[in-house]
């Protein structure tokens, strides 16, 4: 059973956003007591990144570490199924959720897996092993000031050809489509297909689509590629 950790990464100036995280935190704490789960928050109003990256540096020990963004909603047995995924795919990030098309092509197979050149943001299983190596690449590579979390990540998956997969059905479904930290709300930021929040996930053949996965291309506009330098 590989072992885990938590983070949320967490605006609590926001009620909504609150009231989600309450959510998350009892319902993993009730799931798994023994898991480790911080609620790492950006009092200070650094923004996205510094969270994320305090998020990342709140990792035990431990084998992998799942960041969560403050805006989610998580299906049924969460934590035993995360434990399932991470068994079928223990040296890739993993992305929980995704809103990519392909999802599609995967889910008329009856395949578990998009094989992604990127990130998809809100729910993402790191490797304990790649959260040092990550953050060293992106300190030497891309602009202190660049604001995007995850776009950070996916520079970093792009350039180093790293594999990064995304499950069919996604595990947590976007709540904040509307309401981005960021301005960049859009109907369409939700999961191609959840789950549900009252659906299991246990038991989910991930073997399915394993070895040859549909493929999807991730969009980094040119003015986000001028914050990187080789």
């Amino acid at each position: 059973m590989p072992d885990l950790s938590i983070a949320i990464q967490h605006t609590p100036t926001r009620a909504d956003r609150r009231m989600w995280v309450q959510a998350m935190t009892e319902q993993l704490r009730s799931e798994n007591p023994n898991i480790p789960v911080t609620v790492v928050e950006d009092t200070r109003l650094e923004g996205c990144w510094p969270t994320y990256r305090r998020a990342l540096e709140a990792a035990g020990n431990v084998s992998h570490h799942l960041v969560l963004q403050d805006d989610l909603a998580l299906c049924r047995d969460f934590i035993g199924a995360v434990e399932e995924v991470i068994r079928a795919r223990p040296n890739h990030l993993i992305s929980l959720y995704t809103n990519a098309e392909s999802v599609y092509t995967a889910r008329a197979r009856g395949e578990a897996w998009v094989e992604k050149a990127g990130a998809s943001g809100p729910s993402i299983i790191w490797p304990g092993e790649l959260i040092g190596e990550f953050l060293q690449w992106q300190d030497k590579h891309i602009n202190r000031n660049f604001e995007w979390d995850t776009v950070r990540v996916s520079m970093w998956l792009i350039k180093t050809s790293k594999r990064a997969f995304a499950t069919v059905p996604s595990l947590t479904q976007h709540l904040g489509s509307e309401s981005s930290l960021l301005g960049l709300n859009g109907s369409h930021k939700v999961a191609a297909w959840f789950i549900g929040e009252q659906q299991s996930a246990l038991g989910i053949d991930w073997s399915q689509g394993l070895a040859s996965p549909p493929k999807e291309t991730t969009l980094i506009h040119p003015e986000w590629w001028a914050h990187f330098q080789e």
